[in-house]
């Protein structure tokens, strides 16, 4: 049996979130036992949102509820070197930025046969890259889950080729694939005839607002259909982003097209209830949003960073714009809203091939075969 101890910096709705929470609770139990330590909570403003299904798996969950200051990073330093000990895993497994942080700082106080995994799955800053390149050394092995990381950190941190490996994201096909709520779209978008969906908290990662500020330029240049609705659905997280949002639709009168959501248990629904997903978003590793929203069989407008991982195919499987850019992204809009539904609906099978590329089944089965590799 090996031992396991994941670290997650967060347990919120969020895209990592949710894929540690599949992997976790979706390992061959009689071969692996996994264990997980959770950074941050409710001190540091964050939900738990995932909490309750890990546990429901019998995963022994460590809350550590760190805040932002120094001192709560060193006591979480503490913890995960005390944990360690008590726990006795024969592999740490770090999946985002401070859990790769303070693991990697603890690893001197850490069991000495223990193996480390890193992980890198979003693009990193320059000072990033420098502590990536200082402390590479300290794993077994570095996982990321997209080309374009690859290059990040091989050229940028120095990392050996040895040390990295790619393990995509997986989508839930099985589950993604089918509405388990039919009379959403009619719930929530009453006799549309086209229906926006722009899942994801509420960041400037995200950038909601410019799918406001562009459906705002629509209706000015009197472009905009009347029978249109948007639907956001997320976690509110960056005040001053859901101020932009909340400008846009004030300045151009869009209460009767611009709606939001919380965060949901039940994406899938969302996703089956509109026509086409928007993903806006400023910088991603692999875009779970993208890969879901597949896995329905609905097209994705994406930005070109969010389409780093090459995701989304040209008029195959979704249209491309230009980050952050208002102005490209109003004129797809305004060319995949007047697409006659036999276009969309032909997409669909574009869709769903391309998402049986990522299954979750294929992303669990490479990192059991990882584990199995690091012990035996």
């Amino acid at each position: 049996m090996i031992r396991i101890l994941y670290c997650t910096d967060f347990l919120m709705s969020g895209g990592v979130e949710r894929q540690i929470t599949e992997l976790v609770t979706r390992l061959d139990r009689t071969r692996f036992e996994p264990h997980l330590i959770c950074l941050y909570g409710p001190k540091a403003g964050r939900s738990l949102h995932f909490l309750s299904r890990i546990e429901a798996a019998n995963v022994p969950v460590h809350l550590l509820d760190l805040g932002w200051s120094a001192k709560d990073k060193l006591r979480g330093w503490q913890a995960l070197a005390r944990l360690t000990w008590q726990i006795r895993p024969h592999i740490f497994h770090a999946v985002n930025y401070h859990s790769n942080l303070l693991s990697r700082l603890a690893r001197p106080l850490m069991p000495p046969r223990l193996k480390l995994i890193g992980a890198v799955r979003t693009e990193y800053t320059t000072k990033q890259l420098r502590y990536e390149q200082l402390s590479w050394r300290l794993c077994a092995t570095i996982v990321y889950n997209s080309p374009h990381l690859q290059r990040q950190l091989t050229e940028q941190a120095k990392v050996p080729m040895s040390r990295v490996l790619m393990i995509p994201n997986g989508v839930d096909i099985e589950r993604f694939s089918q509405n388990p709520q039919p009379d959403l779209r009619q719930t929530i978008a009453p006799d549309a005839r086209r229906v926006l969906v722009m899942p994801g908290r509420i960041t400037r990662q995200k950038s909601q607002h410019l799918l406001a500020q562009a459906i705002g330029l629509l209706k000015e240049r009197q472009q905009l259909p009347t029978n249109l609705r948007v639907i956001l659905v997320g976690e509110h997280e960056d005040a001053a982003i859901q101020a932009e949002i909340d400008s846009a639709i004030e300045r151009h009168q869009l209460q009767d097209v611009i709606h939001q959501f919380g965060q949901t248990d039940c994406p899938e629904a969302y996703y089956h209830a509109g026509d086409v997903t928007v993903l806006a978003s400023l910088w991603e590793g692999m875009p779970n949003v993208a890969l879901e929203s597949l896995a329905a069989g609905r097209p994705v407008i994406i930005s070109e960073a969010a389409n780093a991982a090459g995701v989304i195919v040209q008029n195959e499987t979704g249209w491309v714009v230009k980050t952050g850019d208002v102005e490209s992204l109003t004129e797809t809009l305004h060319d995949v809203l007047h697409l006659p539904d036999s276009a969309l609906v032909a997409m669909q099978h574009s869709c769903l091939h391309r998402a049986a590329d990522f299954s979750m089944a294929r992303m669990v089965n490479t990192y059991e075969s990882l584990y199995s590799r690091l012990i035996l």
